[in-house]
């Protein structure tokens, strides 16, 4: 689903905030290939995680934060969880979080934020108060490099991208109770991109 998520972004007809008539495509790949000109790496991500991160040395971290109390086993026991307090969000909440490896090797991490009291009777619970909540959360985390770029996409709402570098994270509502966010090695992505399009068919 994710992928989906990341393609809309590429592919779909997008309006930027404060872009004015330029098409958000070419302002959007215009952004990416003047990020990755100026050859700067970009590859920490959170908790001490970054871009090439070996697999092996991801596992012992992870454990290393779980003896230190900091995270915990997440959704089915499928992601690491880090418990949000309510200075981080406007009320408690949960960041799940799990990455993609390439050839045993950390090039995404991916997440999804929700309140814990989200209910389908608490509307102020639902991912629209929750994604405002996250971008701040991420600006707080992320405060240097270029500012998030805001979003309008018919099928998905507000999305919200940052790129420095060779790092992008994006940012968007998943359904009525999670967040998405993901932080991506363009390198890499670009490469894999690359070699799906030179695949046999």
């Amino acid at each position: 689903m994710m992928q989906r998520f990341i393609l809309i972004i590429i592919l779909s007809s997008l309006v930027i905030s404060s872009c004015g008539p330029q098409d958000p495509k070419i302002q959007y790949s215009e952004l990416v290939r003047s990020e990755r000109a100026k050859n700067i790496r970009v590859d920490s991500i959170f908790f001490g995680y970054y871009f090439g991160m070996p697999r092996r040395e991801f596992y012992e971290r992870s454990w290393t934060l779980n003896k230190e109390g900091k995270v915990m086993d997440g959704v089915n026991n499928l992601f690491i969880q880090y418990s949000l307090r309510k200075n981080e969000l406007r009320d408690s909440g949960s960041m799940n979080f799990f990455p993609d490896f390439h050839q045993d090797k950390i090039f995404k991490m991916r997440t999804e934020f929700a309140y814990d009291d989200w209910a389908p009777w608490n509307k102020s619970r639902f991912s629209d108060s929750l994604l405002p909540d996250v971008l701040n959360f991420f600006k707080d985390w992320y405060p240097g490099g270029n500012p998030f770029i805001t979003i309008t996409d018919s099928t998905r709402g507000t999305i919200h991208v940052k790129v420095d570098g060779n790092r992008r994270i994006l940012i968007g509502k998943f359904d009525e109770r999670l967040v998405k966010a993901e932080i991506t090695d363009l390198t890499v992505e670009d490469a894999l991109l690359k070699a799906s399009r030179n695949e046999p068919r």
